[in-house]
C-alpha cells in the first residue's frame, strides 16, 4: 500500500511556464570551494572564490583579480571598497586590491553569512550570533537583535548558516529572517520599519526550515529570492506579491544548495554553488 503520510514535494516542484519570466542566457564556469560570493558594481560581477577575488565582464572576460588571505564566504562591493567576509572576519579592499582596513574575529561563535554596504558602513550578518553587526571600518558600533521591542518578534530565528542582508537603491537595510520565512527592513538605529512573510509549499511562498537564504534587489526596489531545499529564484514586488519566477526547481540540482543571486539592471546573476558556475539569466 502506498504510504499516506508520505513526504513528497515532487508537485511543489512544477512551475507554470507562463509564470517564467526569465532565460539563461549564459553559463561561467568557475574555479571554487564549497564556499564564495558575488557581486556585482559598475556593470561587472565580482567573484570571491578560492584565493582570490576576480572581477569579471557579463559575458565572463577577466578584468582584473587580486589575492586574499583566507577561504572567502561573502563579498559586498560598492563604488569605494571590496569587502570579503571569512568566517569570523572581514577585510575591505579598495577596488585594485590594496587592503584598507580589517576586523578582528568578531567572536569566538560567530559564523559570518553575508555583509553588505550603507553609508560606507559594513553590515555582517552573523548567524552564529543570530545579530546583524554594523561597522565604522573596523570598529563595532551597533548590533542589530531583530527584536526592536515589537510583541510579535522573537529576534532572529536562524536555524541554519543562511542569514542575508542587503541594501537596495533608496539605502534601505533588509535582512532575511529565514527562520520566520521573513524578510524585514531596519532602519539606522536597528529598529524595525515594515517586513513581510509567506510560509507555504506553493510557490507564492517559501518552505523548509530556512527560506530566503538569499536575496537581492532590482533596481526599482522589487526582491530576487534564492531558496534552498527546493532550489528556485523568484521576483517579489515591493509589498511581498508574488510577480514572476527566474529559475524554478527544475534548473538546479534536487535538494541542492541555493545560489547566490546578484543583480545587473534588470539581470539577475546566479552563482551555482553546485554546478561551479555563475549562471546569467535575461528577461524573457
Amino acid at each position: 500500500k502506498e504510504n499516506p503520510y508520505e513526504y513528497n514535494v515532487d508537485e511543489f516542484r512544477k512551475v507554470d511556464p507562463a509564470l517564467i519570466s526569465y532565460n539563461e542566457v549564459r553559463q561561467i564556469k568557475v574555479d571554487m570551494g564549497e564556499t564564495g560570493g558575488i557581486a556585482t558594481a559598475n556593470g561587472s560581477i565580482f567573484l570571491a572564490a578560492g584565493s582570490s577575488v576576480k572581477t569579471l565582464s557579463p559575458d565572463g572576460k577577466l578584468i582584473a583579480q587580486f589575492k586574499i588571505e583566507e577561504q572567502p564566504r561573502n563579498i559586498a562591493v560598492d563604488n569605494n571598497q571590496v569587502v570579503v567576509a571569512y568566517e569570523k572576519s572581514f577585510t575591505a579592499y579598495s577596488l585594485k586590491g590594496e587592503k584598507l582596513y580589517q576586523s578582528g574575529a568578531i567572536n569566538d561563535s560567530t559564523v559570518i553569512t553575508s555583509v553588505a554596504i550603507r553609508n560606507n558602513h559594513v553590515i555582517v550578518a552573523d548567524a552564529g550570533k543570530r545579530r546583524i553587526w554594523v561597522f565604522n571600518r573596523d570598529e563595532k558600533i551597533k548590533e542589530i537583535e531583530g527584536v526592536s521591542g515589537a510583541k510579535n518578534l522573537h529576534g532572529f530565528v536562524i536555524p541554519s548558516p543562511y542569514f542575508d542582508v542587503a541594501v537596495n537603491s533608496d539605502n534601505e537595510l533588509w535582512a532575511a529572517n529565514t527562520g520566520m520565512h521573513t524578510l524585514q527592513q531596519y532602519d539606522e538605529n536597528g529598529n524595525l520599519v515594515r517586513s513581510w512573510e509567506k510560509i507555504s509549499l506553493q510557490i507564492e511562498g517559501f518552505s523548509g526550515c530556512c527560506n530566503p537564504a538569499h536575496f537581492t534587489f532590482l533596481p526599482d526596489g522589487r526582491f530576487v529570492t534564492s531558496e534552498k531545499g527546493m532550489p528556485r529564484i523568484k521576483i517579489y514586488k515591493p509589498d511581498g506579491t508574488l510577480e514572476s519566477v527566474v529559475a524554478p526547481p527544475d534548473k538546479f540540482k534536487e535538494d541542492g544548495h541555493a545560489a547566490e543571486v546578484a543583480t545587473l539592471s534588470e539581470t539577475v546573476v546566479a552563482l551555482d554553488y553546485d554546478k561551479k558556475m555563475i549562471r546569467i539569466f535575461e528577461k524573457k
